[in-house]
């Protein structure tokens, strides 16, 4: 009695139903062995598109006209005067003594010099925060930069006069520590208040308070501010009339100055942070060099203006030795702050009763922080994953991914964390912890993937990426790709414009268009999409992982963009991802010659005639060994390839065809 031929159809990458499949695409997808190709818009299994550079030729530095990679991309979009201005700002670091901003009003072709810190910040990958119509800029080094559309500056303005305390010999309602701020006002208006007084010290005396006449002939007044005896909040003291009226003695009490006006017009620059972050309507200044763990936080309404004593620290006795990796505002109402060893949050909304701000920080229950905040994503409710158990999850609420110190990603979902990356962990223990704060993340919102760039081995700079396809679940490797950092943006055109830089001085200060074109920047790009062992089933729909098999073709549908070979390759089951295939089958899809509408041939200029490729291309390939027999086993994995420049290609079904040899004995034993 001859053995049925069975034929499973395999259609999870069949356009609009890839809801209700009964062969969900995780479930036959291999991360392992598989790279360059993504799931489409139509759940196809399909090659990345690749990309081209925007500017003709490499940026240069502006200082020394030196080779230089592009350190980081910054979008600017200001909504001011009912129109909408787009502007790209990017950072050129030559690895040697130039650090220089620059910026673009076409995505990267051109673009034109603002500023150049020096050899101090060589390496270090910049942070930016747009508030209103201004963008700020910082790197640790420097005193952040505050871009506005048109030009670039130090943050901070021209403060008002300081002022001069000393204790008064009279008798009077002062014991404690004091010190005072003056704020110019301009028709009522306050400006930006002084630098802080020396501290005074006193015990049941007044304090005479004297300073400048402020040099703009503007100003028609001023407004005191002072702490109480014992703090460090600064209360309102009292109003004078007139510029040129200098002097003042204070003798209120501190019980009648808490009642009056918390000062909110500080006017002191932000200090040289590596990290900002907007959040409820302040700018939040995050590392110094002197306080890695620090994180101040400006008056409401004005990123520039910043009190020294206006900060919380986020570390405690378990995480001593730490430094904050950066920010991100406006989670679930929260501000998430990450360390290498922790995540925290802050609640509150920075009112102050008492001397006492409400700002409240906890540290989260997650067990590792993250290498840095450009490696974060928003990741929308419903995305899907694989626990460690392998079994399929889905989120409940938005969450954070992020990479770790350990060298996976994670979800964050308000207090404690998930490992997601389980698929492609192997791949991920490749990364070089050294460069780990050079590492970055993007969303690519138009195919529902998350992407994460890292270095690998001895790479000094980021060389591969993992993405995470989180509507199905799906995880994937891209390689190489050198980038440096990357950022989606929309332009007048699209919603959703994805640009990345060049991670090499070798290759120079390119800004790429990414996922676009046939090529990674004229090279060939290798795409592979590897199953895992696919076992059959048997006549009750259940994985015939006992039974031993003659497998014997494979019918595929693809629909490929260009005149182009695909390969296909099979191995036995349970085959590690770099294993020599059994047999492999060559794809070369029908075409057409392009002619005119009367019929005529349409010629090159060499006389050559053009070929079109089908819209789709359809192969059956017999599952042969090398010996030309079919191929025998409990299980098979499938490899189907391309490494070339000539377009893409999407693979939306196939069939196996295959026996089920009857009866255990007939396996090997």
């Amino acid at each position: 009695m001859p053995v049925p031929i069975q034929i499973q159809l395999y259609d999870a990458f069949l356009g609009t139903q890839e809801g209700i499949h009964s062969i969900i695409l995780p479930d036959i997808f291999s991360s392992g062995g598989s790279k360059n190709v993504y799931i489409d818009k139509f759940a196809r299994v399909a090659q990345i598109e690749g990309y081209d550079n925007a500017n003709s030729a490499a940026y240069t530095t502006d200082t020394g006209a030196t080779a230089a990679r592009i350190r980081g991309l910054i979008p600017y979009r200001s909504t001011s005067g009912g129109s909408i201005t787009r502007k790209l700002l990017f950072v050129l670091d030559d690895a040697v003594n130039e650090w220089e901003i620059w910026v673009s009003s076409d995505n990267g072709a051109t673009g034109t010099f603002l500023y150049d810190d020096g050899a101090d910040a060589v390496g270090i990958s910049p942070d930016a925060a747009q508030f209103g119509d201004d963008i700020y800029i910082t790197n640790g080094k420097m005193v952040p930069r505050v871009y506005d559309g048109s030009t670039i500056a130090a943050a901070g303005g021209t403060q008002s006069p300081t002022i001069t305390a000393t204790e008064s010999a009279n008798t009077g309602n002062l014991t404690g520590n004091y010190r005072y701020k003056l704020v110019s006002t301009i028709a009522g208006a306050r400006q930006i208040g002084s630098v802080a007084s020396t501290s005074v010290l006193c015990s049941g005396k007044q304090v005479s308070l004297d300073w400048t006449d402020d040099a703009d002939t503007d100003v028609d007044g001023y407004e005191i501010y002072r702490t109480t005896g014992t703090g460090t909040t600064y209360y309102y003291l009292t109003s004078i009339d007139g510029r040129t009226n200098s002097l003042y003695t204070d003798n209120i009490s501190d019980i009648t100055l808490l009642e009056q006006r918390i000062m909110e017009e500080h006017g002191d620059a932000p200090p040289e942070v590596y990290f900002c972050e907007p959040h409820k309507s302040r700018m939040w200044w995050m590392k110094t060099d002197t306080y890695p763990t620090r994180g101040y936080w400006s008056d409401p309404g004005d990123p520039e203006s910043v009190y020294e004593e206006n900060y919380l620290d986020f570390s405690d006795s378990e995480t001593v030795g730490d430094e904050i990796t950066g920010a991100l505002g406006n989670y679930e109402g929260l501000l998430v702050v990450f360390t290498e060893k922790a995540v925290w949050t802050v609640s509150g909304t920075g009112t102050i009763i008492g001397d006492i701000v409400d700002f409240t920080k906890t540290r989260t229950n997650v067990g590792v922080g993250s290498v840095s905040h450009r490696t974060c994503v928003r990741i929308p409710a419903g995305s899907k994953y694989s626990d460690s158990e392998g079994k399929k999850q889905t989120t409940t609420v938005a969450s954070l991914a992020y990479f770790t110190p350990l060298g996976d990603i994670r979800l964050f979902e308000g207090d404690n964390d998930q490992i997601v990356s389980h698929p492609v962990r192997d791949t991920l223990s490749e990364f070089n912890y050294a460069q780990r704060k050079k590492f970055w993340a993007m969303v690519d919102t138009a195919n529902d993937q998350a992407m994460w760039f890292f270095a690998t081995g001895a790479n000094g700079e980021c060389n591969k990426a993992v993405v995470w396809n989180y509507r199905h679940g799906v995880w994937y490797e891209w390689t190489p790709l050198s980038m440096s950092h990357g950022v989606n943006l929309d332009s007048s055109t699209d919603h959703s414009v994805l640009l990345t830089g060049e991670a090499s001085t070798t290759t120079g200060a390119f800004i790429y268009n990414f996922f676009t074109g046939d090529s990674f920047n004229g090279s060939n790009i290798e795409a592979i999409w590897m199953t895992k062992t696919l076992y059959g089933v048997d006549d009750q729909g259940k994985p015939a992982m006992s039974h031993r098999k003659r497998w014997r073709w494979i019918d595929v549908l693809f629909r490929i963009d260009a005149d182009r070979d695909v390969t296909i390759e099979w191995l036995q089951g349970g085959s590690p991802n770099n294993a020599s295939a059994i047999g492999s089958a060559t794809i070369t899809p029908d075409a057409e010659l392009l002619i005119t509408a009367d019929g005529s041939t349409i010629l090159t200029a060499d006389g050559s005639s053009i070929l079109l490729a089908a819209a789709t291309a359809q192969e059956k390939a017999f599952l042969h060994t090398a010996a030309g027999d079919y191929l025998h086993d409990e299980g098979l994995r499938l490899r189907i390839s391309t490494n070339d420049t000539l377009g893409g290609w999407a693979l939306e079904a196939f069939q196996l065809a295959y026996q089920i040899m009857p009866g255990l004995k007939r396996r090997d034993q």
